[in-house]
């Protein structure tokens, strides 16, 4: 009785132990496979100690189970050959050849062994262990592509793009005559450089060497129903004419001149914008239009400005600008001069709204003060204030015509501004030398001979610059000496000009504003130049001539001069060249060497000669009886 009260009690304990319900047959089939998978994973991850996961592949190089050093081997290996091969990107029919020196392609293994290394390796160890155990059965592929300049594959993405875009076309309105036509929106077309970019990398690692060019719509920023309201007040402005009124005048602007006035603009508004064709899907990479445009129709000021001062002309008062007055080096500003004249913009202004309702399409003009561009306030901050250099060149008052050239040019430069950093072309502030603006024939340089020529004299104001300007230690960017050499003027230091030809140019290089003023007599041009001293220094050394070539003579018969008798027509010169060294120094040290050669040609001399008969006085002789 012990023995079997021993054994129930036993049996009692082994079925407290026991699920209820669970036959042993059933535990040893659960725990089985179990044992089965921890067994494995065991032996996986032994396995794989130190090396990748079995399964894993770098784009399509099975590197599973292999250690770094030869996974990164195996890489090179297979796929460093590729790169070097040339991909071809297509769209359509077109086609463009990417080689990888064009975007400075390469391949670094060891970043792919890194990602490879990482599967199965980097969450929990239950996402571990289900990575793992999938990639027995389906390859994990980790991601491969070439590295490349950023900026080289943007010049091959814009060359693409230049072929391929389509810009979008946003709805406006068109005036014609004195109508209002409405323009449809058109969405556009371009490369997504997103996709493209990621395709074009991977290709070069890839057996497939072709990429087909990704595209998608670029929408509109207005639509149709974004222009219906200008398209509208459009036709409002044109339903009639537009009265002016100003003080005791009235003026009338018909529809013919009114639609010269209007302006369409674009204005933000909020909301997403749809493609022109809202059924048409945007790829991913092309990004939609943050910010909706509206069209605006407007009276534009400018574009009403000629109209409306052909009327009310009288009441315009020209502003003048500050202005600056120099005696003995000295320097004061003369104050600006504010004007008067319509205030358009609110002329414009109010024009829109009186013509884009039903109510009275009359409008006062009211005048407002008109600033100059340069006021007392920005004379003031231009750092004008002392003289830079000054130069000065003598000519023969007897010749008028070219006097007057001179004093005229000297005139245009006069007060002329040059801003920091900005380069001052004589031809292109002097503009053309025509009859209309007072010049008159004077002998100029032209083919190696002095002959007649509008706005001849214009050299000696040419050299007279560039001296002042050689002194002050700026950078002359553009000089040229004359064809041959003129004994008046400095010997090297000359410059010729020519409207459509060489020029003179000259760079501020200072921080501060730079005037040119001018001064002339009935025999010398003055030309100074002001500023804000920098400190330059100009040292300077005139070579000797060189290459010297001497002048013939041709002499031309004169009858009207007796014979013997000779008159030098052209005075002839030496071709020659010389060599003009300037140093420019700031506290001591030399900043800047120009050398300035010229090179002047032969001139030759004309001579006229008599061939007049001298005449013989006849004499009688007395008959002697």
């Amino acid at each position: 009785d012990a023995l079997e009260r021993r054994r129930e009690r036993r049996d009692e304990r082994a079925r407290s132990r026991r699920p209820s319900g669970w036959p042993a047959w059933a535990l040893w089939a659960a725990g089985v496979p179990l044992a089965l998978v921890v067994l494995g994973t065991f032996m996986e991850v032994a396995f794989a100690a130190g090396r990748i996961h079995p399964g894993v592949r770098v784009g399509d190089v099975r590197v599973g189970g292999l250690g770094r050093e030869a996974a990164a081997g195996r890489i090179t290996e297979q796929l460093g050959p590729r790169v070097s091969a040339p991909v071809t990107v297509t769209y359509g029919a077109k086609k463009w050849t990417v080689d990888a020196k064009s975007i400075d392609a390469s391949l670094s293994a060891s970043g792919f062994v890194d990602a490879a290394y990482a599967v199965g390796r980097t969450g929990p160890w239950w996402q571990d262990l289900a990575v793992r155990a999938s990639a027995w059965v389906r390859p994990v592929r980790v991601p491969c592509a070439v590295a490349a300049d950023p900026d080289a594959v943007d010049e091959v993405l814009d060359l693409i793009s230049g072929e391929v875009r389509i810009d979008p076309v946003d709805a406006t309105v068109r005036i014609s005559g004195t109508s209002a036509e409405p323009v449809p929106a058109a969405d556009g077309l371009d490369i997504v450089r997103g996709d493209l970019t990621t395709r074009l990398l991977e290709a070069f690692v890839s057996q497939a060497r072709t990429v087909q060019a990704p595209s998608a719509k670029v929408p509109v920023q207005v639509t149709d129903a974004d222009a219906a309201k200008a398209l509208a007040d459009a036709k409002l402005m044109l339903s009639g004419p537009a009265n002016v009124t100003f003080e005791k005048s009235t003026w009338e602007f018909p529809a013919t001149a009114i639609a010269k006035w209007i302006v369409f603009e674009e204005e933000p508004a909020t909301g997403t914008v749809p493609s022109a064709d809202s059924t048409a899907p945007v790829a991913a990479g092309v990004s939609q239009a943050s910010v909706r445009n509206i069209l605006v129709a407007r009276i534009g000021s400018d574009e009403m400005s000629s109209a409306v001062l052909s009327k009310a002309g009288a009441v315009v008062v020209e502003p003048k600008d500050a202005s600056f007055a120099v005696s003995n080096g000295a320097v004061s500003i003369v104050p600006h001069q504010d004007g008067t004249g319509p205030d358009l913009e609110k002329l414009a202004a109010d024009l829109t709204v009186a013509l884009t309702t039903d109510g009275d399409r009359t409008v006062e003009m009211r005048t407002a003060r008109m600033q100059p561009a340069i006021t007392t306030e920005k004379a003031k901050t231009m750092g004008i204030r002392e003289r830079l250099a000054t130069y000065t060149t003598s000519y023969s008052p007897s010749n008028k015509p070219r006097v007057n050239n001179i004093h005229l040019l000297a005139d245009a430069l006069d007060g002329a501004l040059v801003a920091p950093g900005a380069t001052f072309s004589f031809n292109g502030h002097i503009g053309p030398r025509t009859a209309a603006k007072g010049y008159q024939e004077a002998p100029a340089i032209v083919g190696n001979k002095l002959v007649p020529q509008l706005g001849g004299g214009i050299c000696q104001v040419g050299t007279t610059i560039f001296n002042a300007v050689f002194f002050s230690g700026l950078p002359t960017v553009e000089r040229h000496n004359h064809s041959f050499y003129i004994s008046h003027y400095p010997k090297g230091r000359d410059a010729t000009v020519s409207f459509g030809g060489p020029d003179f140019k000259f760079k501020n290089d200072t921080a501060d504003w730079v005037l040119i003023k001018t001064a002339h007599s009935a025999g010398t041009v003055t030309i100074s130049l002001y500023g804000t001293d920098p400190g330059y220094e100009v040292e300077y050394e005139t070579g000797a001539f060189e290459n010297v070539k001497p002048h013939g003579v041709v002499e031309k018969d004169d009858p009207t001069l007796t014979v013997g008798s000779r008159v030098v027509e052209d005075e002839g010169e030496d071709g020659k060249s010389v060599v003009v060294t300037r140093i420019v120094k700031k506290g001591g040290q030399v900043i800047r060497t120009d050398t300035f050669k010229s090179v002047y040609k032969v001139k030759t001399e004309v001579v006229r000669v008599g061939t007049k008969p001298v005449s013989t006085p006849t004499s009688s002789t007395p008959t002697t009886h």
